[in-house]
């Protein structure tokens, strides 16, 4: 997977990465993969039309969230959270088309739901983008919202 578009391995179990082609897909099973999570919309940049036949016929759980790029919500990340909590621990790929939706929620995850410290949590972040223009509001929300809980 290392030579996957935009992959980065966050830990142990969790692998994020851009859009993987057909092929890339059908390999996850052998590579050990038991979850995929996609935050791709349907036809995003190099989306597979089959992914959810392709990563189902190895056993893997498959689960399409669309993220629409220009308009990310809580609600979504919300959903994401859960996801994520639910197999944490057991190998996991998380993508989107560039894995720039996955970035940004995967370092929201960690500071919000893991109580990284957001500094760290940024490093993979920036190793692939640094969110700007609606996503850099999306993030701000999302942690001002973390950090100042409705009562």
């Amino acid at each position: 997977m290392h030579d996957w578009r935009n992959y980065l391995q966050i830990d142990d179990w969790l692998h994020t990465a851009g859009q993987p082609d057909a092929g890339q897909l059908a390999t996850l099973g052998a590579l050990g993969i038991r979850h995929v999570i996609n935050l791709a919309l349907p036809d995003s940049d190099n989306a597979v039309a089959d992914e959810a036949r392709i990563v189902a016929a190895q056993g893997i759980d498959y689960l399409n969230i669309p993220v629409d790029f220009e308009n990310p919500t809580r609600a979504q990340f919300e959903l994401f959270c859960t996801c994520l909590d639910a197999v944490a621990g057991e190998p996991t790929l998380v993508h989107c088309a560039y894995n720039m939706r996955v970035s940004a929620f995967v370092y929201l995850y960690r500071v919000t739901r893991c109580n990284l410290a957001p500094e760290e949590a940024r490093q993979a972040l920036l190793q692939l983008w640094e969110p700007s223009g609606v996503w850099a509001a999306f993030v701000e929300s999302c942690l001002a919202a973390w950090e100042d809980p409705p009562r």
